[in-house]
């Protein structure tokens, strides 16, 4: 059996430990020995509900129109689970076929600012923060920091095919780092580049005087070489100095007789595979810690647990020299010590990967899957745009400009969720992209082009968050993400059996009636269709001066879905009454009075706090705990001029409460 560090503060909440290692410890198959190909019996750890499978992952994607004899049918989907809704459908098959349409809303429940509560007076505890999981990105990015640490970079690349062989996680719950599920596809794959980082640090003399120095080059392993190589190598994997217990463990594993190491290479071999398989590798342990006020379930972690919450909630990885020297002389137990190591951390540019995956993983880029360049209509739509073409990547495009944006008002020109919001600037470098918006490319240097006057404004229209991948927009979808993803709010869609037949079913294509009003007639005198979409079809409907690439239109050009000739050119509409927060109903004019409107509701402030508290801690709030203060204290923070982003991006970790742990049932 796997030892677990214990101390005597441990007994409060030993049988929440228990509970997690019982479903920790997957065994596969034993044959004996640590070179067999299968996980041994004292194999990983894993997150609480282990045994469970692995489950459906984000919502689908529309499905193809088929094309066949002349009439493909669209396919519509509904997201599993997801914050922001089911991709966009894939296109038709065959020049025949008809398109599948874009997938609609997902249909799990939204993150809702109002599961934080109130907060509470004094000083309350935060929320329960359950043991968990290494993400896959923390897994892979430890694995490969641990081999850099140690001078073995030739080795990350020789285990990166080992490495991606663990399975991603999944967006389901609307967040990777989310995703509690283990199978024993993730045990074997831990395995596997376990054996794989153990064989190939191991395998030359150079790199085992990297790993452990000249000492382990020799015929048999020494103590003192062996303790050294603990000290080092065993302090970053298991991210603090190992007990005595573990120190015991570990020198059996090198020299003991089970089997015997024939010399000092395969003895560190055998010690590198089982660190990295131990439940204290692959999992976030935070057992070690002193009791607040004389709570026996919250403790106030240890300093080396508070700089793993510092590089993992910051960087998706282990702690570096300075974090880990800092949790050894003491300093970052002390206030100060504390907020000398966050401004390191946030000045370091893998802060900035970390912030930027949160918008990635929010706003859903990931989910979208493709434009469909095959299909005639979408060719004429397209046309002199290069779109599909090789050399051209326009969705690529699109999310680097969402990056550049967010990256310039955190870090480059530190401003306000408002700044955001409102900008007018094109940042991007790209012509393609640069076309579509009607301006210049950035040249790199010098002031940013403006945006034409009254086409767009801020984050939320540019055309990452409004293309489609078919000709056609698709109102309903676009307006159902910004409820859901943008504002936070539930929209639970009907049973699909309670609905009239072909329902689902996107309208055809009409010479005579825009996309507007073909999707207004598709609802149109259905009592439970009508009810749900007065919520959010109205923005979908503002939001048509775009077309299906993103682009400003005053006029919708309708096109054959066949042969892609052009059917008519038609007026549009995109005047809507719209009811956000607590103001009352009013109309639009369109995409720039529909922004301001959500801005001024105060809700976006709320949905972005409440979306990053689940990102960076990996867990819901507890209801009117301290999370509830934390939560409010960003809500504010973006609402308050002259407030940066990335300051409320920070108020997370300067909490006291992220220094500390709630120990949750078992």
């Amino acid at each position: 059996m796997v030892m677990v560090r214990r101390r005597p503060h441990a007994s409060s909440h030993s049988s929440e430990i228990t509970a997690f290692l019982a479903t920790a410890l997957l065994a596969v198959a034993c044959h004996g020995s640590i070179s067999d190909n299968t996980v041994p019996p004292d194999g990983v750890g894993a997150a609480q509900g282990a045994g469970a499978t692995a489950g459906s992952t984000s919502g689908s994607s529309g499905s193809s129109g088929s094309g066949k004899g002349g009439t493909g049918s669209g396919g519509a989907s509904s997201g599993g689970g997801t914050s922001s809704g089911g991709a966009s459908g894939s296109s038709g098959k065959g020049t025949a076929g008809g398109g599948g349409s874009s997938g609609s809303s997902g249909t799990g429940t939204s993150t809702d600012p109002a599961l934080f509560g109130d907060c509470p007076d004094g000083d309350p505890a935060a929320g329960v923060t359950p043991l968990s999981k290494l993400s896959t990105v923390q897994y892979r990015n430890t694995v490969n920091d641990l081999l850099a640490a140690s001078g073995l970079d030739d080795v990350v690349t020789e285990v990166s095919a080992r490495l991606a062989s663990v399975p991603d996680d999944s967006t389901q719950a609307s967040f990777r780092g989310l995703d509690k599920r283990i199978s024993t596809e993730h045990i074997q794959a831990y395995f596997d580049v376990a054996v794989a980082v153990g064989d190939a640090a191991t395998k030359s003399s150079a790199r085992l005087t990297a790993l452990a120095g000249s000492c382990a080059t020799q015929s048999s392993l020494s103590s003192t070489c062996l303790d050294d190589f603990l000290s080092s190598f065993g302090r970053r994997a298991l991210r603090r100095p190992l007990t005595d217990a573990e120190l015991t463990e570990y020198k059996d594993i090198a020299t003991g007789d089970s089997p015997k190491a024939a010399n000092a290479a395969e003895a560190l071999r055998n010690v590198v595979v089982s660190l990295l398989m131990s439940p204290r590798f692959v999992n976030h342990l935070e057992l070690e810690g002193t009791e607040v006020s004389g709570q026996k379930d919250y403790l106030a972690l240890d300093p080396y647990e508070v700089a793993s919450r510092l590089s993992y909630t910051f960087w998706q990885t282990l702690p570096d020299d300075e974090l880990f020297a800092a949790a050894e002389d003491g300093s970052l137990a002390t206030d100060a010590g504390f907020a000398k190591e966050l401004d390191r951390i946030f000045a370091d540019p893998r802060t900035q990967t970390t912030i930027w995956q949160f918008w990635n993983e929010w706003l859903r880029f990931d989910a979208f899957t493709g434009f469909s360049a095959d299909r005639p209509a979408f060719q004429s739509l397209a046309e002199g745009e290069h779109l599909g073409e090789s050399g051209h990547d326009h969705w690529k495009d699109m999310v680097t400009e969402v990056k550049d944006l967010t990256d310039l008002y955190t870090w480059k020109q530190p401003g306000t969720l408002l700044d955001l919001l409102t900008s007018t600037v094109s940042v991007t470098r790209s012509n393609d992209l640069a076309h579509l918006y009607g301006v210049k490319a950035w040249s790199g240097s010098g002031d940013y082009p403006a945006l034409p006057d009254g086409t767009r404004q801020g984050l939320l229209q540019r055309s990452a968050l409004l293309v489609s991948s078919l000709e056609t927009t698709n109102p309903f979808h676009r307006g159902a993400t910004v409820r859901r993803a943008i504002l936070c709010e539930d929209l639970q869609p009907p049973d699909p059996n309670s609905l009239p037949k072909g329902s689902l079913d996107p309208p055809p294509v009409d010479e005579t009636l825009t996309t507007r009003e073909r999707f207004q007639k598709k609802v149109e005198g259905i009592a439970l269709c009508a009810g749900c979409h007065g919520s959010f079809s109205n923005i979908g409907f503002a939001l048509e001066a775009f077309d299906s690439l993103g682009r400003f239109r005053t006029e919708e050009k309708v096109f054959d879905e066949q042969s892609g000739d052009l059917l008519a050119t038609l007026p549009l509409d995109t005047v809507a009454s719209v009811q956000l927060g607590d103001e009352p109903e009013a109309d639009v004019s369109g995409p720039v009075e529909l922004n301001q409107r959500i801005i001024a509701s105060g809700k976006v402030e709320a949905c972005l706090s409440a979306n990053y508290f689940r990102y960076a801690l990996r867990r819901d709030p507890t209801s009117d705990s301290a999370d509830a203060c934390a939560f409010e204290k960003m809500r504010t923070g973006l609402d308050a001029p002259g407030m940066g982003l990335s300051s409320v991006f920070r108020v997370i970790a300067s909490e006291p409460e992220f220094r500390r742990r709630k120990v949750g049932a078992p």
